[in-house]
């Protein structure tokens, strides 16, 4: 399904920030280790405000004719921090299936494909904290196995700071029957935070597996730090892009109390830059982005 769209859509929108939107919102509480997860539980206030911000993408690609990829809110929803925060062991089945209804009862113009996310065991801006490929396997198997068993379209690891870590994830996932996305964060040199160029890491892999990804994705980066790093033809693998509001380095942007954001033109100006120059044809938000941001990427067709 994943596969076919790419082939015939040129450009896709991805969703931009849920988890830091709701940060924002008076009233609202994340959960310390699951974040905005829990919340599809309950309590009905913030259940329906994390709707409405999904709804609120959807209804823009919609409107726009464009498909689109959401994902359901399971980033870091290992057994671990599962078990440790008390709430349902079926909360990744659940957060899809939260995900896959609300898809179900907004129905749009164009394909809309839901995602089941894992992320990485550790921070994701610390490389040095990152497993290797055989811990990282170990330790993703039974979130990724849960995962696969669910109706979602496809599976996707994000926010990835080391290639070791991304190649257990991928091992894991290339074992299920589902396509998947490995999704690397990258600094402002454009390469993963481990310091790996990214065509050497998107290459690595490939030649590592059995079964590849469909392709990589970047996030947690501005898309002016991917075209100044690299020509045009180096980045063939690259499908996708969730993108930093800001041009800060990572670094920087990480503990920070306030979302932190450039002029939303220049940051459209560089997505479009970067899908025009380096054909990446799936285009999203990462943090600080809003409703506005994917907004932007309609202006230019």
């Amino acid at each position: 399904m994943l596969t076919h769209l790419l082939a015939t859509h040129p450009r896709i929108l991805a969703e931009c920030a849920i988890a830091e939107r709701l940060r924002r919102r008076p009233g609202i509480t994340l959960h310390p280790t699951l974040f905005n997860t829990p919340l599809i539980y309950g309590p009905a206030d913030a259940k329906n405000e994390m709707s409405s911000l999904y709804q609120e993408y959807l209804q823009t690609a919609s409107d726009a004719r464009l498909p689109l990829l959401l994902t359901a809110p399971t980033w870091r929803m290992d057994a671990a921090r599962v078990a440790a925060a008390g709430v349902p062991e079926s909360i990744n089945a659940d957060a899809v299936s939260f995900l896959l209804d609300l898809r179900n009862r907004h129905p749009a113009t164009a394909p809309v494909l839901v995602g089941a996310l894992t992320g990485p065991q550790n921070d994701c801006y610390r490389p040095d904290l990152a497993p290797d490929a055989d811990a990282a396997e170990n330790f993703h198997s039974p979130q990724i196995a849960a995962l696969a068993a669910t109706a979602a379209d496809f599976l996707l690891a994000q926010t990835l700071p080391a290639v070791g870590e991304a190649l257990g994830i991928a091992r894991a996932m290339g074992a299920t029957d589902k396509t998947y996305l490995i999704s690397f964060c990258t600094g402002s040199d454009g390469k993963v935070l481990d310091g790996t160029p990214l065509p050497e890491a998107m290459d690595f892999l490939d030649r590592q597996l059995t079964r590849r990804p469909v392709g990589y994705f970047v996030n947690c980066t501005h898309p002016q730090f991917i075209i100044d790093a690299y020509p045009v033809g180096t980045l063939a693998r690259l499908i996708g892009i969730q993108a930093n509001a800001s041009s800060k380095c990572v670094t920087q942007l990480d503990g920070s109390s306030v979302s932190q954001a450039d002029a939303i033109d220049n940051w459209a100006k560089a997505m479009l830059e970067l899908h025009a120059k380096h054909e990446v044809p799936i285009l999203g938000g990462c943090c600080g982005t809003t409703l506005s941001h994917m907004q932007s990427l309609l202006h230019s067709r």
